[in-house]
């Protein structure tokens, strides 16, 4: 089942000493605004792997609209970029 990424209430609360910075990033800034999963770099292998199968459980609609933004922000849909990210994972 799809859970939206964390609103701006919900980041504001939730990660009170990492909120600003958080929401001056465009990619936490667009999904706390839209609700819709993008994938990104994570900080550890379990949360990327958890956006991963987040973002598996969206919709059709809400997935093209995902590749859209990660075109506009990584040059590469949303599955391109989590390969590559998972390439870096492997390495380490």
């Amino acid at each position: 089942m799809y859970s939206p990424p964390y609103n701006i209430q919900e980041i504001k609360e939730f990660y009170p000493d990492k909120a600003e910075g958080l929401l001056r990033d465009p990619v936490h800034l667009w999904r706390a605004t839209t609700g819709v999963e993008l994938i990104h770099q994570e900080p550890t292998i379990e949360e990327q792997t958890r956006i991963w199968n987040n973002w598996n459980e969206m919709s059709a609609e809400m997935k093209a609209r995902s590749d859209a933004k990660s075109l506009e922000f990584f040059g590469m849909d949303n599955l391109s970029h989590h390969e590559e990210i998972m390439k870096k994972w492997r390495l380490h």
